[in-house]
């Protein structure tokens, strides 16, 4: 498998469509009122086939050519009636054409990872549809940073790649060793995954690598077998992150496969930092990065800030906790007004984020005239070898807190939500826990500056700024 970092869940599930049967054109579903193709009479339902006979297969095809001819161009459309017509526009440049077409039809994956988070779903719960999407997409992997095996590239796919120069990409490699990897993907196709990415460098493409690591199986001579054979082609390969697997409690049938735990983790933090400091020395560069969860595990200090270049990887974990830390150093040194009424309220967050968020919540309490807890809300419905605060559904939250709600507010992972509603990915929405909690709840995480505007906005987080949780406040859980 989230690249433009700044894009938002919500449309990163509204681009996750599955679809069996690729349909003719693009379907656009929206005009934008006194737009050139409002004038030239385009429509919602229609379909955009082609623009100056090159042919559109999806919007990011759309958003490519539309470059190319800024001034001229001849649109193929198919009506709804099921007429096809064929428009003459000219347009000044970086005119606008007013569609919106819609999202990309996702490419499914063929592997069947022994590893694999869709084959470790709960069964017969509710979930919301994007994660049981097992998507194999080059062109999710150049809009959200989805990994993606390289298994299922064309001849048609690469010169597309190398035409719209979709870089950078991002490649799931977990062993360079062919049987080993071909184990892990549980593929029956051979791939040769080193010439597809000395193709694709070939083609002036960049890529960001991934491992995700099991115990005894990648890890060892393997993993380093892995790191120096993607060290070859540095810095065209900009980096490997190397992340814990995880396992959640439903994995009946599935091969059997170890937990990361702390001795793992130092170990690994043990073996992994000469090889980073070598390859520094060598190329600038650690080149490796480990997922924050090692760090957290072994209870190591967070690598500095420059560890971590430009944070390309914050999406897949690595560099997360630094950025919140140094985010927060720099907002808790500014001159916050104090608050009149008193602040009173619950953060939760995962397990593994506890300690770190316990910690900066501690330093607001005793600088400003605050009082939150920080409460760490178990996995329940994946299991508790799932930590991390993305995770957590509207459910588990309900049940870490019923019982222990401080104050007069709740503070969740923004990062467990998407949309507007705020949707869980048990489909709980934000509302059910005001609902049942009888009080506010409010998008938290590791966006520090609006964490701290949340709290020392005047009168937002009291009761009485909320007609509807007239009800009691909430009963300190000490």
């Amino acid at each position: 498998m989230v690249k433009e970092s700044s894009i938002n869940s919500d449309l990163r599930d509204k681009e996750l469509r599955v679809s069996m049967q690729e349909p003719t054109g693009v379907l656009i579903q929206a005009v934008e009122h006194g737009s050139i193709a409002h004038e030239v009479g385009i429509e919602v339902g229609d379909r955009l086939l082609a623009i100056n006979d090159r042919l559109i297969q999806d919007v990011l095809d759309y958003r490519y050519v539309v470059t190319l001819f800024e001034r001229a161009m001849v649109l193929r459309v198919t009506k709804t009636s099921g007429e096809l017509w064929e428009i003459d526009i000219e347009k000044d440049e970086q005119e606008d054409l007013g569609i919106e077409l819609e999202g990309i039809q996702t490419r499914l994956c063929k592997n069947n990872c022994i590893f694999c988070f869709v084959h470790q779903l709960p069964r017969g719960k509710q979930v919301r549809r994007s994660l049981r999407v097992k998507d194999e997409d080059f062109r999710l992997s150049f809009l959200f940073g989805h990994y993606l095996t390289l298994t299922n590239l064309s001849e048609s796919d690469f010169q597309r790649i190398f035409e719209q120069r979709l870089s950078p990409l991002f490649v799931s490699v977990h062993a360079t060793e062919p049987e080993l990897r071909q184990y892990l993907l549980q593929n029956r196709k051979p791939d040769d995954l080193l010439e597809n990415i000395r193709r694709l460098i070939g083609g002036g493409i960049k890529l960001h690598t991934q491992i995700v690591l099991m115990p005894d199986i990648n890890d060892g001579i393997h993993l380093e077998r892995s790191i120096a054979d993607l060290l070859q082609f540095y810095p065209d390969v900009l980096s490997v992150s190397i992340v814990p697997v995880g396992l959640t409690d439903h994995r009946k049938g599935l091969t059997s496969l170890k937990t990361v735990d702390a001795d793992y983790a130092q170990r690994t933090i043990e073996h992994i930092s000469p090889i980073q400091q070598r390859n520094l020395d060598n190329y600038g560069s650690p080149f490796c990065f480990l997922g924050d969860e090692f760090y957290i595990l072994a209870q190591h200090s967070i690598p500095p800030r420059s560890h971590y270049g430009d944070f390309p990887l914050v999406e897949n974990g690595v560099g997360m906790v630094r950025t919140f830390l140094d985010e927060f150093a720099v907002a808790i040194s500014k001159k916050w007004k104090p608050q009149k009424l008193s602040v009173r309220g619950t953060v939760v967050t995962g397990r593994i984020f506890y300690p770190t968020l316990k910690g900066c919540l501690d330093q607001i309490n005793s600088k400003f005239n605050v009082d939150l807890r920080c409460l760490p809300t178990e996995n329940l419905y994946f299991g508790r070898g799932i930590t991390v605060a993305g995770l957590l559904t509207g459910s588990d939250i309900f049940t870490a807190v019923k019982n222990q709600l401080y104050g007069d507010f709740l503070v969740v992972p923004s990062e467990s939500m998407t949309g507007e509603q705020g949707l869980f990915l048990d489909d709980w929405v934000k509302s059910d826990l005001e609902t049942r909690l009888r009080i506010p709840v409010f998008a938290g995480g590791y966006h520090v500056a609006e964490f701290f505007k949340l709290i020392f906005s005047p009168g937002i987080l009291h009761q009485e700024a909320f007609p509807n949780f007239s009800g009691a406040p909430a009963t300190p859980g000490l």
